[in-house]
């Protein structure tokens, strides 16, 4: 290591673009949002894409983990792909369902079978999350867990159960890691933002509370923000 490989970590943070997870109801917009992304390229693991018609984003259909490695390798070592500025995955819950459905044909081990899925859906994660000069958007699809906490406001502490909005993973370690590593949480759907003009809008909601998931850790965002990734991408690197 050499002092000249010092640097500052806000460069850091601009040369690897931002990383950002999305999920939300149907019919929210989740997908045609990628047309809005700066110079957006899609891996398509879903079979409905009748909302992005007219888009001319291009694509790359994959419902088998062969055509999905394919996918990764042509990013990975494509000179092609360096012209794009935006990775967008629909849907990285599908990705996961696809490598899932073949472990468990192809695993002997029943128990070992949401591991081995884990770890091939990790490993295209991590690789679009430490990719250089590329923003992400992962789509996923929405769940509901139970979160539990305390209130010890009264007399006796009382356990409060709350149904919380959630990106959608088979199996618990995906929940766990792919949330962790990513910089934007996006909740996307439509409705009236409070303390608008009162009419409906899609937005991108980037604060949770004990309904929904979602996090803003440029610390730029408002808590809603238009349905527009160009303005999001630039305003969280500004």
């Amino acid at each position: 290591m050499k002092d000249s490989d010092l640097k500052p970590a806000g460069t850091l943070a601009l040369r690897f673009g931002v990383k950002a997870l999305g999920y939300g109801p149907p019919g929210c917009g989740k997908t045609p949002l990628v047309n809005s992304a700066p110079s957006p390229v899609m891996l398509v693991t879903e079979p409905g894409m009748l909302s992005m018609r007219g888009s001319t984003v291009p694509a790359w259909q994959a419902d088998t983990p062969e055509r999905i490695k394919e996918f990764f390798e042509w990013l990975k070592g494509s000179t092609e792909s360096k012209k794009f500025d935006t990775v967008a995955v629909d849907s990285l819950s599908q990705l996961a369902e696809t490598e899932l459905k073949d472990c468990i044909l192809k695993v002997k081990d029943g128990r070992a079978v949401y591991g081995e899925m884990s770890k091939r859906v990790m490993k295209y994660v991590e690789q679009l999350f430490f990719m250089p000069n590329k923003h992400v958007y992962l789509i996923c699809k929405e769940s509901q867990m139970e979160e539990i906490v305390w209130d010890f406001s009264g007399p006796m502490p009382k356990q409060i159960t709350y149904k919380k909005r959630v990106p959608f993973f088979p199996g618990l370690d995906l929940f766990t890691k792919v949330p962790h590593l990513y910089d934007e949480i996006l909740y996307i759907n439509k409705g009236i933002i409070p303390g608008a003009d009162g009419k409906e809008y899609k937005y991108l909601r980037t604060t949770g509370d004990s309904s929904i998931l979602a996090r803003d850790r440029s610390g730029r965002l408002g808590e809603y923000e238009p349905h527009d990734l160009s303005a999001l991408f630039a305003k969280a690197m500004s």
